[in-house]
């Protein structure tokens, strides 16, 4: 797993978020404070009101996918707006007809893509998201043809990017060689609204 989604995976905590919001809305019973030996009556605190569980839930993982966004942006020196689109990306919340083994595998490609500073290198060589990110906003995990190249990586491992192709490696060793080619902008989605449109 990739120091990204590490973090990402810590900063969201999502199975037990609405039992944490709970128990930290109980209200402390009782603290004693004592100066030489002397006991104070507990201070009676006035806690605004709890927010439903819901908003609370929502507002806690947004706050996460926020800072999620400023660690990657700030150490993997990227676009802010991949960051938060990385963000956003849950490992075990497949969009579509995307299998939930290939979705974890994409979404795990994503982070090495960063962690490794090629986000960094595509961007000054004028990749857009769309061509790294983008799918098929109906079936992204059918139409390859409309895939960036991102989703081709599969596992395996990016060895060069120039401003007109990438070539991966691939487990049995040989080598792939993508070429860049124009977005049909409309018809490709980035990865990040499939997940926001579910």
């Amino acid at each position: 797993m990739s120091r990204w989604a590490e973090t990402f995976a810590a900063l969201s905590g999502d199975s037990d978020t609405v039992d944490t919001l709970r128990r930290n809305a109980e209200p402390i019973s009782s603290v004693s404070h004592s100066v030489n030996s002397v006991t104070a009556p507990p201070e009676r605190a006035t806690a605004p009101p709890p927010l439903p569980v819901a908003e609370c839930a929502f507002a806690t993982r947004r706050e996460a996918e926020e800072e999620s966004a400023a660690i990657v942006e700030y150490d993997g020196k990227i676009p802010r707006a991949w960051a938060e689109g990385f963000a956003r990306l849950h490992p075990d919340r497949p969009p579509g007809d995307v299998p939930a083994r290939r979705w974890s595998q994409f979404v795990e490609d994503c982070g090495r893509f960063l962690d490794c500073g090629w986000a960094e290198r595509a961007a000054s060589l004028g990749w857009g998201p769309l061509d790294l990110f983008g799918c098929d906003r109906e079936r992204p995990f059918a139409r390859v043809d409309q895939a960036g190249f991102l989703w081709l990586l599969n596992g395996d491992e990016l060895v060069e990017l120039d401003r007109h192709m990438v070539v991966i490696e691939r487990r049995t060793g040989a080598r792939q060689r993508f070429r860049r080619r124009p977005v049909a902008v409309g018809d490709i989605a980035l990865a990040w609204e499939l997940v926001a449109e579910r």
